[in-house]
């Protein structure tokens, strides 16, 4: 079922994320198995403005929207948007950046 909604802006250190397809087929068109495509990665679509200290001081996120991400095998809540679907993490919940 999908919803009505078209945007997510999340709270605090929270992100919004779009799954990626992994890579079935290498550049010389090699088809690889299931097992060795199965890495959680992601492209951050949207960002909350950070969380606090004890202090009251935001602390800014280390992600940014576009970035590309390793995201870990559980966790995450669903969210069924007009364009699709897409997962809400927990910025500490990311395992790393990824960069080309």
């Amino acid at each position: 079922m999908s919803s009505s909604f078209k945007r997510l802006l999340p709270a605090l250190n929270r992100i919004l994320i779009k799954k990626v397809e992994p890579i079935t087929k290498s550049k010389g068109g090699i088809i690889l198995q299931q097992d060795s495509a199965k890495a959680n990665l992601g492209e951050v679509v949207e960002v909350g403005p950070g969380g606090y200290d004890n202090n009251g001081k935001l602390i800014p996120l280390v992600v940014k929207k576009g970035d590309t991400v390793l995201l870990p095998d559980y966790g995450g809540t669903k969210v069924e948007l007009v364009d699709g679907e897409f997962w809400v993490y927990r910025d500490t919940d990311v395992v790393g950046t990824l960069e080309k």
